[in-house]
């Protein structure tokens, strides 16, 4: 199954503290709540690790995610989109919203390189709390109806935050009793 959507695809969900959310079983809340390095959980299930990097613009971010940054439309924002693929098949789709002074300042020319490698090799970078989606893979550009689900958090830095939001695509191992032992 191929990832359908087209540069910027978006997430304007509802987002949930995960207290107010059912999460359905033990494996995928471990999953939503790694605070871990998403890309280097997946690069540890698969033989072969790819990053497809759909898209990064200046774009106006969602009302939702003007309200979570705490900031007006009028501030520069860069929105990046990728998909994180595991043996040539899309495993996660993440947006970044990124204020255009961290890009200049520390982000600058990420190309093919995950963003997660540069946050969680950087001490400087403090992460919030999560809150979670659940979407229709349809909503994704699939054809086979199934929920996914996504997390989003906050990565601070210098008085500056940014928006890393993930959804876990239908073949990704979160979904898939085979990977279950890893819990």
């Amino acid at each position: 199954m191929s990832f359908a959507g087209g540069f910027p695809v978006g997430l304007s969900v509802d987002w949930h503290a995960p207290n107010t959310i059912s999460i359905p079983d033990a494996y995928l809340k471990n999953w939503l709540l790694d605070t871990g390095s998403l890309t280097e959980r997946v690069q540890s299930l698969c033989h072969q690790f790819s990053l497809t990097l759909l898209g990064q613009q200046t774009i106006t971010p969602h009302q939702n995610e003007l309200s979570l940054l705490n900031r007006g439309a009028e501030q520069a924002f860069q929105v990046r989109e990728v998909l994180l693929c595991g043996n040539n098949t899309p495993w996660v789709f993440a947006r970044s919203v990124i204020p255009q002074q961290m890009v200049e300042a520390e982000l600058a020319n990420l190309g093919q390189q995950p963003l997660g490698k540069r946050l969680f090799n950087d001490a400087r970078f403090v992460r919030s709390a999560f809150q979670l989606c659940k979407l229709c893979s349809s909503s994704m550009g699939y054809s086979k109806a199934q929920t996914l689900w996504g997390r989003r958090s906050l990565f601070t830095l210098n008085n500056q935050k940014m928006i890393v939001a993930e959804v876990f695509l239908p073949d990704a191992p979160v979904y898939d009793s085979r990977y279950h032992y890893e819990v």
